[in-house]
């Protein structure tokens, strides 16, 4: 096993906990808010946090049969729109191993769930540094705010206002707009 420090390893949990988000780790881990940030992205880069982060999600990705490009597929699935199937199973309370109810169903990624996926997508393949990370943020936030007023406004269809608004999103991150 690593060796980490106490507040090491309370950074690497917390940050496998709420699914990557290295400056709230770092306050968790009882890091100074000030120095969060910097500590948090500081911390990704040492690498005995970095195999232990690893040793401690392995077992699971196996368990789960989860591979890092099922991962991005799945992401990109979503990113693109495409149909994604959920499942959903009702447990008798008594009887813990027996399925009342077993549902699937369908549905489309929203545009939050969308421009989820592509940020954590940029976030996995580091196309962008922190600065630009947070620009890209603002903008689809702005985005995200005259795409609302676009639909207030106009009689176009949900889907052209995505495509355009993901092009929007492509030209800023590629530095074409």
């Amino acid at each position: 096993m690593v060796n980490l420090t106490p507040k090491q390893k309370a950074f690497a949990d917390e940050y496998i906990k709420n699914g990557g988000n290295a400056t709230q780790a770092a306050i968790k881990a009882g890091y100074s808010k000030r120095s969060a940030r910097v500590i948090g992205k500081e911390n990704l880069t040492k690498p005995n946090i970095i195999q232990y982060i690893n040793e401690r999600l392995n077992p699971i990705e196996k368990k789960r049969k989860l591979s890092a490009e099922d991962a991005l597929n799945e992401l990109i699935d979503i990113w693109q729109g495409e149909v994604q199937i959920s499942v959903s199973k009702q447990i008798d309370r008594l009887d813990k191993n027996k399925v009342i109810k077993h549902m699937q169903y369908e549905y489309t990624p929203d545009l939050e769930s969308k421009l989820k996926a592509l940020d954590l997508y940029l976030k996995y393949k580091s196309l962008l540094s922190q600065t630009q990370l947070e620009k890209a943020q603002t903008e689809i936030k702005l985005m995200q705010a005259k795409l609302e007023q676009l639909q207030i406004n106009s009689e176009r269809s949900t889907e052209e206002k995505l495509d355009e608004l993901l092009e929007k999103i492509s030209g800023e991150l590629d530095g074409t707009s």
